[in-house]
């Protein structure tokens, strides 16, 4: 409907656009492999975030540092949904809902409310920098999706996520900790969504105690438009990222139409429900 819209200036705006969904839905692939689920992450993203710009801004700590403090503090708050979920037997929506409330609370308190400015101008590369015409944030989430791959593939830990997720029970039975295993899949989900606060907060140049919300969404449906399956026990690592481009192209579209973000909020909550929709029809019907 928009002329040129195929153009790689476009594509590569998408693609950026894209990121940092992309990198939160690799992290929340894990998670419901294993039948579980992460309310968490965009907020955790936005405490990530102000924890970052705290120790930059305020503390003088270097970039590289703060850039650790960031995924630190999304480990750590994986990690506590992770105990919560696995050994104090709370429903992952009920830990990760309460997580999701701590942590935006908590980036509202460090940042007293305000978005934070001031990064150093190296900061900035990081979305903004390109690596032979192509913008450094493609390079991040190519560089994480073999990450994930590889962990889901090609470890102990990806196996027993498929496993735990088919079927926890039987995984217990067969002398497997799924215990440990479940703290662990939350504590990758936090580490991509501390990632991924880096790669947001260079592009809008700033930290924003309340730019996370509603990133969780986007996150579990780029996740489901992939062909991960809300029931656990299957998953495509791939899918996850081009889910987050279709939701990023949607964003996109909707902007350059012109169309109202109410109307936009609208448009992606039907697209959450269809997703959703059809993913139950497939677990009920495997031959569709």
């Amino acid at each position: 409907m928009y002329p040129g819209f195929l153009s790689v200036s476009n594509l590569s705006t998408i693609g950026v656009q894209a990121s940092t969904r992309a990198i939160l839905a690799l992290g929340i692939t894990v998670v419901i492999i294993s039948g579980g689920i992460d309310l968490s992450v965009g907020t955790v993203m936005s405490a990530s975030m102000v924890t970052m710009g705290v120790f930059i801004l305020y503390f003088g700590v270097n970039t590289v540092t703060g850039i650790l403090v960031a995924i630190i503090t999304g480990t750590c708050a994986g990690l506590v949904n992770g105990l919560l979920i696995s050994y104090g037997r709370l429903p992952p929506f009920i830990a990760t809902l309460g997580m999701l409330g701590i942590a935006q609370g908590a980036a509202l308190v460090m940042s007293k409310g305000y978005s934070m400015y001031g990064f150093p101008e190296s900061f900035q590369f990081i979305a903004a920098g390109e690596i032979v015409g192509i913008p450094f944030p493609i390079f991040a989430v190519a560089g994480a999706t073999l990450l994930v791959h590889s962990l889901l593939y090609e470890t102990k830990v990806g196996r027993y996520a498929f496993a735990i997720g088919g079927n926890e029970e039987a995984t217990r039975r067969a002398g497997i900790s799924t215990n440990r295993y479940k703290v662990s899949f939350y504590v990758i989900s936090g580490c991509f969504a501390g990632i991924a606060s880096v790669v947001l907060s260079s592009r809008i140049n700033s930290a924003h105690p309340g730019i996370g919300f509603g990133y969780e969404l986007d996150a579990i449906a780029a996740a489901v438009i992939g062909g991960n399956s809300l029931r656990g026990g299957k998953g495509n690592v791939l899918g996850s990222v081009i889910g987050a481009l279709i939701m990023a192209t949607i964003r996109y579209s909707l902007n350059i139409l012109g169309i109202s973000s109410f109307w936009q909020q609208l448009a992606l909550g039907v697209v959450l429900l269809v997703v959703v929709y059809f993913d139950q029809m497939r677990a009920m019907n495997p031959a569709t």
